[in-house]
């Protein structure tokens, strides 16, 4: 006979808010967008105003840093891989995200069915489904969908409520519709007044059928610094910029309402200043993050400040996460498209993370030496990337000859042939064409 019983059991489960979501997103976003983010919002709710913030010269033209011009114009899928291996996901489910990173098509959806997809990889369609899960919580909103429709919605992922769930209605059942304006038919199809309606298509017209195609079509961000580093009596301070944490207010006349209106305008209002709170709670999070993790940097990389990129020491997402007491993710987040202005210029913030290549030594320094060693190089006779190997170990930089040749492609440094070829005083065969007419 068998017998009933109850059984308990605990478990650890972590769900975002919206709240939560936002504020994420907004720590993740370079300055520039934020502020268009902002600008957005003042658009849709015009009883907040938003000012770009003034911008002030920190760094002469030739100051800045090449690879901070360069920043946000990494390839697409790699950017999703890093975001991807920084989510704490399991071997199997990241193994399976990575792939769909790779499979996407020009538009950003997947190129094929994720059934498919899953049997070549041998996967469980549960593991399939979180790994492309995981790949939707990326940015940009929208990537990784399987047709258009999921990707409207992935980006109403945000939005607030009821607008998200008649947004949602719409471009599930009402999108022909819509193209053939017939905007009273789904009105009343929804049951919700006409404006509701409006007010929901103008915000899907600003939703992007093509987010990769969008991403790749990003002109590079402006060089506006988040942080400002400074030296004063010997000690470096850090300063984020209003820049990096702009403003939202009620205008004064709303304020007024708000406080004198009746209880209809007050109803009307704080319901706006739930959204607008959040987007400033949010904004206040990312200058305290970003305050935490830029001056964790600071005290980790005093040698750059100090000497420029040879002075990049060795440092992981995982030394600042421990110092200031936060996820790898949240650093991640918070140094992602950010810009550090100092004594040596303008430079990506991600930059001053580098992985260790030799005792004491970062892939940032080793390249930035290896630079220097050329530079000074007999132009007539050029150093061999053999010749390179063998003196950077003599000051304790051991790295194979293949490992140079790498770091000399990425540095866009022709080999010792062509720099002896092309060197002052040897002209190139195209320019001895032209001299000889």
């Amino acid at each position: 006979m068998q017998s009933l019983g109850l059984e308990l059991s605990l478990r650890q489960e972590l769900r975002l808010t919206a709240e939560m979501r936002l504020s994420l997103r907004v720590l993740a976003m370079p300055s520039a967008d934020l502020a268009a983010e902002l600008e957005r919002f003042a658009e849709e709710e015009p009883w907040f105003r938003f000012e770009r913030p003034r911008l002030r010269s920190v760094a002469r033209a030739e100051d800045v840093d090449p690879l901070a011009r360069v920043a946000s114009v990494v390839p697409l899928e790699q950017r999703l891989k890093e975001e991807l291996r920084l989510m704490g996901l399991c071997d199997p489910v990241l193994r399976v995200a990575l792939y769909l990173a790779d499979d996407l098509d020009e538009r950003g959806y997947l190129a094929e069915p994720l059934d498919v997809i899953a049997r070549r990889l041998g996967a469980p369609p549960d593991v399939a489904r979180e790994a492309l899960v995981a790949l939707q919580s990326c940015d940009p909103p929208g990537i990784g969908a399987e047709d258009l429709a999921s990707c409207l919605l992935l980006q109403l992922r945000d939005e607030r409520e009821p607008m998200k769930s008649i947004a949602a209605a719409i471009i599930q059942h009402h999108l022909p519709d819509v193209a053939e304006g017939r905007l009273d038919a789904i009105a009343a199809s929804l049951s919700v007044s006409l404006e509701q309606i409006e007010e929901a298509v103008r915000r899907i017209k600003r939703l992007t059928p093509a987010p990769a195609a969008a991403a790749a079509a990003d002109p590079v961000r402006p060089l506006i610094p988040d942080v400002v580093v400074r030296q004063t009596e010997g000690e470096w301070t850090v300063e984020v910029t209003d820049w990096a944490a702009p403003r939202l207010e009620l205008r004064s006349e709303y304020r007024h309402l708000l406080q004198a209106g009746g209880e209809e305008a007050r109803q009307f209002l704080s319901a706006r200043l739930k959204r607008a709170a959040w987007l400033t709670r949010a904004i206040e999070r990312r200058r305290l993050t970003l305050q935490l993790v830029a001056e964790a940097l600071v005290r980790r990389q005093r040698t750059y400040l100090e000497r420029g990129p040879l002075g990049i020491r060795p440092l992981r997402l995982a030394d600042i996460a421990e110092e200031v007491g936060v996820h790898e993710s949240t650093v991640s987040r918070a140094v992602k498209g950010k810009i550090l202005a100092s004594p040596q210029g303008l430079v990506a913030m991600e930059r001053l993370f580098s992985v260790e290549v030799a005792p004491g030594w970062s892939q940032e320094a080793a390249k930035a030496r290896l630079a220097e060693i050329v530079r000074g190089e007999d132009k007539a006779r050029p150093l061999s990337d053999q010749a390179i190997a063998n003196l950077l170990a003599s000051e304790g930089c051991r790295l194979s000859r293949r490992v140079i040749a790498k770091y000399r492609e990425d540095l866009a440094i022709p080999n010792s042939f062509l720099r002896r070829r092309y060197a002052p005083g040897f002209a190139s065969p195209h320019c001895r064409r032209h001299s000889s007419k």
